[in-house]
């Protein structure tokens, strides 16, 4: 490269970095950013400054009330969800019962019927033999020993 081009380039190069420097360090830059800042905060405090204070707590209050019917609102949802879903559980689990409930009746019906249709072939087969009470005497008979319901009586009974 010729020696007037690489200068050229150097002074370009050299001025760029200084312009960089003088917008980075420069004090200015953050002089009008604070200036901007303040005119910006004064203006906030000038708008807040011409409602009066009744309206501030009006509009607090006016904040706070929105604020608990919301939360109301939301907990009353909640409520109602917990409610629809307790519900829900609740029907499926009556359903659930019913369901086993019929089928354990449907066996012990079946059980007794065919408990019933034994008993009716026995009876045709063999004769029809006095139903009741298996044991008429009771649970002890008088000349059976309670310690042994084959052995004979001692005539001791506990």
């Amino acid at each position: 490269m010729k020696k007037s081009a690489k200068l050229v380039l150097a002074a370009l190069t050299l001025a760029s970095c200084a312009a960089g420097a003088e917008t980075y360090y420069s004090g200015q830059s953050d002089q009008e950013r604070r200036d901007r800042n303040r005119e910006e905060a004064l203006a906030n405090y000038r708008a807040n400054a011409s409602t009066t204070s009744a309206e501030r707590r009006q509009s607090a209050d006016s904040k706070a009330h929105r604020a608990e019917h919301s939360t109301k609102h939301a907990a009353h949802e909640v409520a109602e969800s917990t409610r629809h879903a307790s519900h829900e559980v609740a029907e499926s689990t009556r359903h659930a019962t019913h369901k086993t409930a019929e089928a354990a009746r449907r066996v012990g019906h079946k059980t007794a019927q065919e408990a019933r249709d034994i008993t009716a072939r026995a009876d045709a087969k063999f004769g029809a033999v006095p139903h009741g009470k298996a044991n008429p005497e009771g649970i002890n008979p008088g000349n059976v020993s309670s310690a042994s319901p084959t052995a004979p009586s001692n005539g001791v009974t506990k």
